[in-house]
């Protein structure tokens, strides 16, 4: 089996985990949700802003970052984008660990045993 067919099975695998169903399944409802799209979208464009002032030499007032601060914590309150969050840490997990796994053998390196 050729590198690049391990590497759409492993795709596959990591397709067909439970992590990357829960993650879809938290994004669809996460969509779904009008208030959170609100959230999302307002979080976006200061963002945005933040990063075109410090882009073009200019300072994040310390009213944007209030701004900025107050949107993550409504973030963090609407239950769709919190376990959307939580879901997406989880298969971040899974990925952090297929990548250690193939970094360490590209290191040559023994694989500690997972528990």
């Amino acid at each position: 089996m050729s590198i690049k067919e391990k590497a759409e099975q492993l795709a596959e695998e990591i397709v067909e985990s439970n992590e990357y169903d829960d993650l879809k399944a938290a994004e669809e409802e996460m969509q779904a949700d009008e208030a959170a799209q609100e959230i999302l979208q307002e979080f976006q464009s200061k963002q945005k802003m933040a990063q075109m002032a410090q882009m073009n030499g200019q300072g994040v007032t310390e009213e944007m970052q209030q701004e900025i601060q107050g949107l993550q914590a409504k973030m963090q309150q609407n239950e769709k984008i919190k376990g959307y969050m939580e879901a997406q840490q989880e298969f971040n997990g899974i990925m952090e660990q297929v990548n250690e796994v193939i970094s360490t053998a590209i290191q040559g390196q023994e694989q500690p045993q997972q528990a």
